[in-house]
């Protein structure tokens, strides 16, 4: 037997529990029902509010912890990097200071002191930094 899903067809067992209910709504006071179902309505309604508000906030922190994450991690890796730049220059320096035993020295001297400037004031800069970021739920 084909039905048309758009026409509601209604058993009778379906039709009478409905009538049951809606002659005990009448009797108990479908209003504070209604009343109740709205307050309902708009506590979930508020807790959705609340919780997108959250998740903003906490995407809004996280992204400002990141970008200071990056720049220290930044920071690091220039200190790093030249830190190694003066181990290698180091190196160099002392070939070339064995090689021919005389002016090389000096250059290497203010190659690998430059270089260790560099990676101090670097250093310093990404410690000063790290100091600084909120790792604490409590310092925000």
């Amino acid at each position: 037997m084909l039905q048309d899903k758009d026409i509601p067809v209604l058993d009778d067992e379906r039709l009478s529990e409905e009538t049951a209910s809606n002659a005990r709504d009448d009797a108990t006071g479908a209003s504070q029902a209604r009343t109740l179902t709205s307050q309902i309505n708009e506590l979930i309604e508020d807790v959705r509010v609340l919780a997108r508000a959250e998740t903003e906030y906490y995407r809004t922190k996280l992204s400002v912890n990141l970008a200071a994450t990056k720049r220290v991690l930044l920071l690091f890796g220039v200190a790093v990097v030249t830190g190694i730049m003066a181990v290698i220059a180091l190196i160099l320096g002392l070939l070339l200071v064995l090689s021919q035993h005389v002016g090389p020295l000096a250059a290497t001297g203010i190659i690998v002191g430059l270089t260790l400037l560099v990676a101090a004031v670097t250093m310093g800069m990404a410690i000063k930094r790290a100091k600084k970021l909120p790792l604490d739920e409590n310092n925000s």
